[in-house]
């Protein structure tokens, strides 16, 4: 009987470890697709929803690690959503999964929490993905740390067609496209700077909307024209 504590204990030992090298993300995504009780214990679990009890896929289809860029606004009951522009393994995760599970539900969890689920209604194939609701401000704060934003990533060049083909798909891809981006940023910004300077010249960049105000996400993938 001692056999299986010493593992848990070896185990406990080994996750400990791996927290202290590897540093846990302070936002932390998953996905799950619905599952179904004649599905093997071992590869479900059990949520309950507003009130139902739901059935979960244990493995998620994608999770914060395919995150390339978001664009939080405002949600109806106060909090905030994320529209998630996810990487090539995510898109096709994403594509596959509301593909061939239409009319089925996916479920969201930030930090292990529930926040929204939405119904497949339709085939997702732009790698975006929408939680409607659930993160607070601290969150999305947290989140402007980890990615750049969707708007940031057009502001650095890049259309939205090189978005969908080239997305970066491994964490130094993704730490260089955040560079790029906030580089980007820092160029729009001097070239509004000269903008202002030379009112008569005609300039590269559509203005800033004011602040505070949310930019919609299809100006924010919109294409420079």
């Amino acid at each position: 009987m001692r056999f299986p504590l010493l593992l848990v204990a070896v185990a406990t030992s080994i996750l400990s470890s791996c927290s202290t090298f590897d540093k846990d993300p302070k936002v932390l995504i998953t996905v799950f697709a619905q599952g179904n009780e004649m599905d093997s214990p071992k590869t479900i679990f059990r949520r309950k929803i507003e009130g139902r009890t739901m059935v979960l896929k244990v493995i998620p289809e994608f999770t914060h690690k395919s995150i390339v860029a978001f664009h939080p606004f405002p949600a109806a009951d106060g909090t905030n959503g994320v529209a998630l522009k996810l990487d090539f393994k995510g898109a096709n995760a994403l594509e596959i999964v509301t593909r061939l599970r239409q009319g089925e539900v996916l479920v969201s969890m930030v930090n292990a929490a529930v926040v929204d689920y939405v119904t497949i209604d339709d085939v997702i194939a732009d790698g975006i993905f929408t939680i409607w609701r659930g993160l607070p401000d601290e969150l999305i704060a947290a989140m402007d740390e980890e990615y750049p934003r969707i708007s940031e990533l057009k502001a650095s060049g890049e259309s939205s067609s090189d978005m969908l083909d080239m997305l970066p798909s491994t964490p130094t891809e993704k730490k260089e496209a955040r560079k790029r981006a906030e580089q980007g940023v820092i160029d729009k910004a001097k070239a509004e700077t000269e903008k202002a300077a030379n009112p008569g010249r005609r300039g590269d960049f559509d203005p800033e909307p004011p602040a505070g105000s949310v930019v919609p996400l299809s100006e924010a993938l919109k294409s420079d024209s």
